[in-house]
């Protein structure tokens, strides 16, 4: 497998997700309001930590043993017997818990909630499969799925007068999709399931569901139990609910090149793993990694400068209120940024257990901070009790895959960037300063002046001008007639 190639691919095809999800974000906000999406959020939220028991980590440990190479058929065949029979435990206790359910939601939507879960659950399992046959680069249209329907379906939908339903529907529809095209696509034949089978998914399973549930309480916590004070009535509104995880996303757009590589990385380093391949697996890392730190950090600084335009232009003046919350959170990208390639790395030298170790230590603490910053201090609270806890996760997966490979990290390169972005932020903050910010067309001037001038900055060094070179070189003469 090619991974800058597939790298490529993957992050082309996740910059089209995040336009089409970011467009029905700004369509979705100015058209029903922050209120309104304070219910769909909650809903994703709610899909991710049920489909947890859900899943058991099965995706993962599916993915691992099929990129390994050996018996697929019998792997893929066992992982379906066991993934169904709690996936439809859970539906059934959804079911069960309806009023529950609707209450969390503020909508009665219980019956599309499970609808969505079952479905979206075999379309991402279809991904791991896919992934684990080192075929990463071929999912690629199905990350523009989802968000693509979320658009289109949900906002004829909501022309048609569906209110919240038209957006939940969009989603359903995307999830439909994506299972559809994705076991379409998976080459792997279906063996005979068999215990042994069952019990090498599990041994790798038990640990990684952990990580993941790491991963869903770092997405999903802030807005858990920011909805649960709605709930209860405890000064946080719907609205502000809205507008909290209209700033994470924004946040989140930095982090799309670094995911894209871990997720083509994975599988790749697995199989050096299984060939003791030590050395390409350490050689890999640091040059995995540059890319990424050299985009989050001065989005970072950007956000300082231009938080209150950003949430204002784009999706209008009642999500301004979580401006301090985007600044925290885009702090917090740059310890994700390290952690997202970090977690991989663990996970594909098949020690899931100690990046499960990390992940429930940070989780708790995770947990355990929203509570008291929220109350303490709403939304930015919850921003700060995210990022606190992601930046624990990180150090401990550091500490872990220290004990097992050489951990060379880009600090010069890093450090140069840090210097640029500050010279980046001064010169947009003196052109902010001479403008009024009125359109979405000034923002996107005044960040596209902000992004030559970095990338000015950042290329005169020659280190990093030098691993661009020796990175993109490869693809451009690839790609070009």
């Amino acid at each position: 497998m090619n991974v800058a190639k597939s790298s490529l691919k993957i992050f082309g095809a996740r910059v089209c997700k995040a336009v089409c999800s970011f467009s029905a974000v700004v369509v979705f906000s100015r058209e029903v309001g922050a209120a309104p999406l304070g219910t769909y959020y909650p809903f994703l939220a709610l899909l991710g930590i049920v489909g947890l028991p859900a899943g058991l980590g099965l995706a993962h440990a599916t993915q691992k043993r099929i990129s390994e190479d050996d018996d697929s058929a019998a792997y893929l065949g066992t992982a379906i017997v066991l993934k169904l029979l709690p996936l439809l435990g859970v539906a059934a206790v959804s079911l069960a818990a309806g009023d529950y359910v609707n209450r969390f939601l503020g909508a009665d939507l219980v019956t599309l909630f499970v609808a969505t879960l079952l479905v979206s659950s075999v379309g991402d399992f279809a991904l791991g499969v896919l992934r684990g046959e080192l075929r990463v680069g071929e999912t690629a249209i199905l990350e523009v799925i989802r968000p693509l329907s979320w658009l289109v379906v949900g906002y004829l939908l909501y022309r048609q007068g569906y209110g919240v339903r038209a957006l939940v529907y969009g989603y359903f529809v995307g999830s439909v999709l994506v299972a559809t095209i994705g076991w379409w696509k998976v080459s792997t034949p279906v063996g005979r399931p068999t215990v042994e089978h069952a019990r090498s998914l599990f041994e790798y399973a038990r640990f990684s569901v952990i990580s993941s549930i790491g991963g869903y309480f770092y997405s999903w916590t802030d807005v858990g139990v920011l909805t649960l004070f709605v709930v209860l009535g405890a000064g946080v509104t719907r609205a502000d609910v809205g507008a909290y995880e209209n700033a994470w996303r924004l946040s989140l757009v930095v982090t799309l090149f670094g995911k894209s590589i871990a997720t083509t990385l994975f599988p790749q380093i697995s199989r050096w793993d299984a060939e003791d391949a030590t050395e390409k697996i350490e050689s890999a890392i640091p040059t995995a990694l540059l890319p990424s730190l050299l985009v989050v950090v001065p989005a970072f600084v950007g956000s300082i400068v231009l938080a209150k335009d950003l949430l204002g232009v784009l999706f209008g003046p009642e999500f301004v209120v979580a401006w301090l919350a985007l600044i925290v959170l885009a702090g917090g990208k740059i310890p994700e940024s390290v952690h997202i390639l970090l977690t991989q790395a663990l996970n594909a030298i098949d020690r899931p257990d100690l990046a499960a170790y990390a992940s429930i230590t940070s989780a708790g603490l995770n947990l355990l901070l929203n509570v008291v910053l929220i109350w303490q201090f709403g939304l930015v609270g919850a921003a700060v009790a995210t990022t606190v806890s992601f930046a624990l996760n990180t150090a401990i997966h550091a500490h872990y895959l220290t004990q097992f490979l050489e951990l060379r990290l880009p600090f010069r390169e890093a450090a140069w960037s840090v210097v640029a972005s500050a010279v980046m932020g001064g010169a947009v903050y003196g052109v902010r300063t001479l403008i009024e910010l009125e359109t979405v067309v000034q923002l996107f001037a005044i960040i596209l002046f902000g992004a030559a001038v970095y990338a000015t900055l950042v290329l005169a060094y020659g280190p990093v001008r030098m691993e661009a070179r020796r990175t993109l070189g490869p693809l451009l003469s690839e790609y070009s007639l």
